[in-house]
């Protein structure tokens, strides 16, 4: 059935044929359902039921099912000759061959009604289930949305069950843009006349229509009385304790996409059957996990298997059961949650769909992601930490999606998203800000990826005057701590090859950094004539005895994939392997970085473990080579250098690869809070400021006078930084120790083998270290 599921003959059917088809069909699906329900008393072991469940979905969605329905909606082939007709010329013959036809047609639907009357009840039955295996959820899924199109009645019942509020279907369709006495009615019957007629009274009107046929009682389709719609189940439909919901949702839309008309706006949309309240339903379960009270809160009672991919569809039946489980075990990330694992899945280049179904389910969910957005209080730190962490998930997502498709979805729509964020800075609460400045630091070359994003981050808001140097001298030293390192390390960190963009931005930063200069020295100069007390410039630690340190992040897998060779385990003679007593990357080792580090070599495994890896694979380690075998590498090396433009030069960076590129392996380095001695501790010591200086080696194309040919005359402090002067010479020291802190970093991959600047990796920067819970 899979290798002719798409043959060209399944579209041109004769009536014959397909009755023919349809009654074998119908004997093999009536086999596989009586097997998985048992009624003969079959017993099926769980690693056969996902291939009993793979045979009755691909019987389900065989398109000879849907002939019928295709009838009915379009009459005629591309041909002009009505569809499912007879061809004869003669009129009685014909009328008979019609009868017959419709006959068939008729029979066909009524069959395959039935049969998914009959799943209905199994899908019912097994997810009102304690545990469900993660198989038998994602038949479930497909057979919802098959029986919500093609079976009359079901559709009706599965809408009421989620008892949508109606203040959700007002929130979807002020998003879209349509006011709650807006009347779709035109466009409502061009959409519908592609959908089955079952489907026509879920057609979106108006609110008010909408709203009043849901208060109407169903009316139950044939054999559907016996079936608990209201059990235990009705809570995993609405979204809860398993992906039945999203997994409805996915087939939802390819089912649908089938149906709707080309080129349609995404308010005409709204008009297909059920879809502004699966958009309400979704919007719902979206307020939920952003209203979630902490990172470390429990998830939804596993009552079963938290599987949407059609990967895990074919392998050995497996449930989730309720275990006694501790907080930290049963604690979920926002990378788990089951709306991003959806929108991963769904959207991902590996999924078989068609790039339409995915552009309409993009255009949506970001309309409903906007919609939950406006729901949140800037005042309210916990809902604006997570909505942090699900941006951080789902933008990178959609942004992925949008450079890949072929269709007319643009990248997500930053400016409502980075003014969510601007808004979120305004509360003056330090975790919201710090959070909004680790989400900045995550995704900035996602965020920056066009120019005009690029001049509105960094020019009118990161460089603002007024926001630079309330942030660049804020109260908090956690929260200057950031901003420094996003000064630092992104905005300020320039490859070699430039832009008028890129000097406008180094400008823009080596004058906000004068100007503070300028103040502080203006300031110490008043309190030394008057005799007051001087501003203080003790670099402040983030934290009581903690210190920002770019650490090895160990625990993150390789990028490489899985599994790691064994060459990459290797390291060269002239990188330096990172060990316990020197995984910080301390502000010390600026003092004293010309001392060489402590290494291991690559021997130091002993010979037995070579021995046995060499048995393993056939390779040699550097160490084991012979003399003339390193020297003539050393060789190679260097004639390659010569003969190799310098890296350093802004074409080769950006468009040449450098020969020693494949020399030294990448590794992930992120920023964490660790405790520091006072004896080793390079805060709390006055320190003796010169002008600030900017992270790296400065451009060739950026003219800045130097401190020794152009000294800064004090001025008083105006405007923006009248009130922020108090922490002019602290958040000065700092700001050396970050540079001080950049250079180290550099310096030191460079001597392990990373050939240029821009090939240096760039440390993470979170805040789980120290969010407290609660």
């Amino acid at each position: 059935m899979r290798a002719h599921a798409n043959h060209p003959s399944n579209a041109t059917l004769r009536p014959e044929d397909l009755d023919r088809r349809v009654n074998t069909l119908n004997k093999w699906w009536t086999g596989l359902l009586t097997m998985l329900v048992g009624r003969n008393g079959e017993i099926v072991s769980g690693s056969d039921r996902p291939t009993i469940l793979d045979a009755v979905t691909s019987i389900m969605v065989r398109p000879e099912w849907i002939l019928p329905y295709q009838a009915a909606f379009a009459p005629s082939d591309g041909n002009g000759r009505p569809f499912l007709k007879s061809r004869s010329t003669t009129s009685l013959i014909s009328q008979s061959s019609d009868f017959l036809a419709e006959s068939i047609s008729h029979n066909v639907r009524r069959i395959y009604a039935e049969k998914l009357i009959c799943q209905m009840a199994y899908v019912v039955e097994k997810m009102s289930s304690r545990s469900v295996p993660a198989s038998v959820v994602t038949f479930c899924g497909k057979a919802i949305a098959h029986a919500f199109f093609y079976c009359g009645g079901v559709a009706q019942i599965l809408v009421r069950l989620w008892a949508i509020p109606q203040e959700m279907i007002r929130r979807v369709m002020a998003e879209h843009r349509l006011t709650r006495d807006v009347d779709l009615g035109s466009s409502m019957n061009f959409v519908l006349r592609n959908f089955p007629s079952t489907l026509h009274d879920l057609g979106f009107k108006s609110l008010k229509a909408t709203v009043r046929y849901l208060r109407s009682r169903p009316r139950f389709p044939n054999g559907a009385a016996r079936i608990n719609w209201y059990g235990p189940w009705v809570q995993r439909w609405a979204g809860r304790d398993t992906d039945l919901l999203f997994i409805f949702t996915r087939n939802y839309y390819n089912l649908m996409s089938e149906h709707l008309p080309s080129d349609l706006m995404p308010q005409g949309r709204l008009c297909a059957p059920g879809h502004i309240l699966l958009q309400a339903q979704l919007l719902s379960v979206l307020d939920s996990v952003l209203s979630r009270n902490d990172i470390h809160s429990l998830p939804e009672p596993a009552l079963g298997p938290s599987v949407v991919h059609s990967g895990m569809y074919g392998e050995a039946d497996a449930s989730a059961t309720v275990l006694p489980l501790s907080p930290v075990a049963t604690s979920r990330s926002m990378a788990e949650s089951r709306v991003i694992i959806l929108m991963r899945d769904y959207l991902s280049g590996s999924c078989p769909n068609s790039d339409e179904p995915k552009e309409i389910f993009a255009t949506s969910f970001e309309y409903l992601m906007k919609a939950s957005a406006r729901r949140v209080s800037v005042f309210n730190y916990n809902a604006c930490f997570t909505l942090c962490d699900f941006m951080e998930e789902a933008m990178p997502i959609l942004h992925r999606y949008s450079t890949k498709s072929s269709t007319s979805y643009t990248t997500p729509d930053w400016p409502f998203w980075l003014g969510v964020c601007r808004q979120m800075m305004e509360s003056q609460n330090t975790m919201t800000q710090l959070r909004v400045y680790a989400f900045l630091y995550s995704l900035w070359g996602t965020i920056t990826a066009e120019e005009n994003r690029k001049h509105q981050v960094c020019l009118e808001w990161l460089l603002d005057e007024g926001y630079f140097y309330a942030q660049f001298n804020h109260w908090c030293p956690m929260v200057r701590a950031y901003y420094m390192r996003i000064l630092c390390w992104r905005l300020g960190r320039i490859c070699d090859w430039s832009s008028d963009l890129d000097a406008s931005i180094l400008t823009t930063l080596a004058t906000r950094l004068d100007y503070v200069w300028s103040t502080f020295r203006c300031l110490q100069d008043t309190a030394c004539s008057k005799g007051g007390p001087q501003l203080s410039t003790a670099p402040c630690s983030p934290a009581p005895s903690r210190q920002l340190l770019v650490v090895r992040n160990d625990s993150q897998p390789a990028s490489g994939g899985m599994f790691l060779t064994f060459d990459s385990i290797l390291s060269l003679p002239s990188s330096t392997q990172s060990t316990s007593d020197d995984r910080h990357s301390s502000l010390n080792a600026s003092m004293d970085s010309k001392e060489p580090s402590t290494t291991k070599k690559p021997g130091s495994m002993g010979r037995r473990g070579w021995s046995m890896l060499k048995n393993m694979m056939p390779f040699t380690t550097p160490a084991d080579l012979p003399a003339s075998s390193n020297q003539s590498h050393a060789t190679k090396l260097k004639r390659s250098e010569r003969q190799s433009p310098d890296p350093t030069s802004a074409h080769s960076s950006k468009h040449a690869e450098s020969p020693e590129s494949h020399l030294f392996r990448t590794h992930s380095f992120k920023f964490s809070l660790e405790w520091i001695g006072d004896e080793t501790s390079p805060f709390g010591k006055e320190r003796q400021l010169q002008r600030p200086q900017l992270p790296g080696t400065l451009p060739n194309w950026l003219e800045r006078p130097d401190i020794d040919t152009l000294e800064l005359k004090p001025s008083q402090a105006q405007g923006a930084a009248v009130n922020v002067g108090k922490y002019a010479g602290r958040a000065l020291a700092e700001w050396d120790l970050v540079l001080a802190e950049f250079k180290v970093f550099s310096e030191r991959r460079r001597t392990e083998g990373v050939p240029n600047q821009t090939q240096i990796e760039t440390p993470t920067l979170g805040i789980e270290t120290f969010r407290r819970p609660g």
